[in-house]
Formats: structure tokens, C-alpha cells, sequence
């Protein structure tokens, strides 16, 4: 999606279309005297609608009226400032999505990273992951199902959070004393590794041994592990689209090699029907359960 229309700008921004009308009639907040229904807009009116409605919810002292002048630049400087003081003032982060899903179809890896680094530390990594990172990719991927852009667009921001998790991981100690330990792969075919990168962080943040083989993984290489190492957790991440017969072969296999283990089969969405009806496991489709599992688990 190269262009959008009014009714693109209102749904991503999540204002209405009077409102940005309005806007544009009083301050012309776009170059174009006049919009409708048939206008076209591009990336940068995107964001610059999003960044002047985020400044002016974060601080009272911008109006529509002294922002709109400004360059994306001098916006961009300020929302990076008023991004901390949004976060220490306010609970509700839906704006901060916003701001992350204009940055991506603006290909601004800077901004994205600028304001997921300052969610992490300031949210802390647990509550950003589950208020922040998959409330925003849940809105992606539902755009991508209702609005033609291109696929580069999903995959500039799911590879930028990845590198946000794995610096999160190499930063935390690997557990020493605790007495489980955790598989964490992707089947054949899967790459979508975002939900168990997750996972892992957070077995890390408690203190957890796990090992974590990645995606695509196949037969032979998950057997290998289990042959050589005493798993007694494994989660295991598919897709919406997953291949019913192959995920129903690595669960059957992960419980004859290791009839005690605990599996964990994690899910974009609830599972509608049993994978398999020969062996128990745990459908998991969401960050809180897995952590309401694990403390548990840990618990015990």
C-alpha cells in the first residue's frame, strides 16, 4: 500500500474522519487545501498525523495548531522526548502502537527502535511484551489480512523486535540451579519465531535452563537433542496455516523418546480441533498464559 485513503489515515490513526478533515481546514496539517473521501495520502502524512495526535495526548502544551507547521523531523524529536513522559504519566499504550506501526510503514527503523527501546525500559519487558510487542502485532496482522501493503512492511518490524528479543536474551544469565529444563523449536516449515523467542526470554528471566534450537527444525535434528539431553519442558510454536500431520508426528515422537516431558504447543490463535488424540499437551495461544503456567511450574 503505497497510498492510503481517509478512511486508511482514520483507521490507523484512530481518529475520526471529521476529525482529520477538521484538522486540515483549520491548520493545515497536509499541503492540500482541501481533502474528502477521494483524497490519497501518503506515508509521511501517515505519520505525521499519528505523531501530532500522540504529542498532543502526551502533553497538554502542544495544540494541533503550533504542530502543524512543523517538519516530520522536528516531530519526530518530539515525540522521542515525550514518549518518557507519556509512559510515566499513562497506562494506556494503544498510542505508542501507533507510533510503532507508523514508523513501519515509513521504513524508520530509528524511530521503531527508539521507541521499543524506551517501552522496555521504562514498561519493563514483561508488561511490554504482552501490552506493547503482541498487541502491536496483532494489529499488523490485521491489517495485512484487510489491506493490500507489502509484505516488506511486516517483515521490517518483526525482524526489528527479533533483534530487541535476543538482545534481551544474551543480557540475562543462563539459570545454573534449577532442575528442569526447556526445548524450545520450530517445526518444518515454520519461521514465524517471535512468540517463542518470547517464551524463552521469559524462562530466562526466571532462571530457567533451556535450550532453544530455533526454527524449521526437523525430525532428526529434535531427536538428536532428546537422545543426548534430559528435557523434561518443551514448547513448541505453530502457525496458522501448520501442517496437522507433521505437528501430530513431533508430538508423538517428543513423548515416546520422553513419555514424562511436559509439551507445550503454542498457538497464534485457539486450536479449533485436537491435533492429536494419542498424547496429552498444553495448547498455550497467548503471553499470559505461558507465564501463569510457568509460575506454576516453578511453584510446584
Amino acid at each position: 500500500m503505497n497510498t492510503y485513503t481517509l478512511k486508511n489515515l482514520s483507521e490507523f490513526s484512530e481518529l475520526d474522519e471529521q476529525m482529520i478533515i477538521l484538522w486540515n481546514k483549520k491548520y493545515k496539517i497536509f499541503y492540500e487545501e482541501k481533502i474528502d473521501n477521494k483524497s490519497l495520502f501518503n506515508a509521511k502524512n501517515l505519520k505525521k498525523l499519528i505523531l501530532v495526535s500522540f504529542l498532543i495526548e502526551a502533553n497538554k502544551r502542544h495544540t494541533v495548531e503550533s504542530l502543524s507547521p512543523k517538519q516530520l523531523v522536528e516531530l519526530q524529536v518530539l515525540a522521542e522526548f515525550e514518549t518518557q513522559n507519556y509512559i510515566n504519566k499513562n497506562k494506556d499504550y494503544q498510542i505508542l502502537i501507533q507510533l510503532l506501526i507508523c514508523s513501519c510503514f515509513s521504513y524508520d527503523a530509528k524511530s521503531f527502535d527508539s521507541i521499543l527501546s524506551v517501552c522496555f525500559n521504562k514498561i519493563g519487558i514483561e508488561k511490554c511484551c504482552i501490552e506493547v510487542v503482541f498487541p502491536f502485532l496483532s494489529k499488523m496482522s490485521v491489517i495485512l489480512e484487510k489491506y493490500t501493503i507489502q509484505e516488506s512492511v511486516i517483515s521490517f518490524s518483526t525482524n526489528l523486535i527479533r533483534k530487541h528479543l535476543f538482545y534481551l536474551i544474551k543480557s540475562i544469565p543462563y539459570g545454573e540451579n534449577c532442575k528442569r529444563k526447556w526445548l524450545l523449536f520450530l517445526p518444518e516449515n515454520e519461521t514465524h519465531d517471535l512468540e517463542l523467542l518470547y517464551s524463552y526470554l521469559f524462562l530466562k528471566m526466571n532462571n530457567e535452563k533451556s535450550i532453544y534450537l530455533g526454527e524449521n527444525q526437523s525430525l532428526k535434528s529434535v531427536t538428536e537433542c532428546l537422545e543426548n539431553v534430559s528435557i523434561t519442558h518443551t514448547v513448541i510454536y505453530i502457525s496458522k496455516g501448520f501442517d496437522c500431520t507433521s505437528v501430530s508426528n513431533y508430538l508423538i515422537l517428543l513423548k515416546k523418546l520422553n513419555p514424562t516431558m511436559t509439551i507445550f504447543v503454542t498457538s497464534y490463535n485457539p486450536l479449533k480441533d485436537k491435533i492429536t488424540e494419542d498424547i496429552e499437551y498444553i495448547n498455550i495461544n497467548n503471553p499470559q498464559t505461558f507465564n501463569t503456567y510457568l509460575q506454576k511450574i516453578i511453584s510446584m
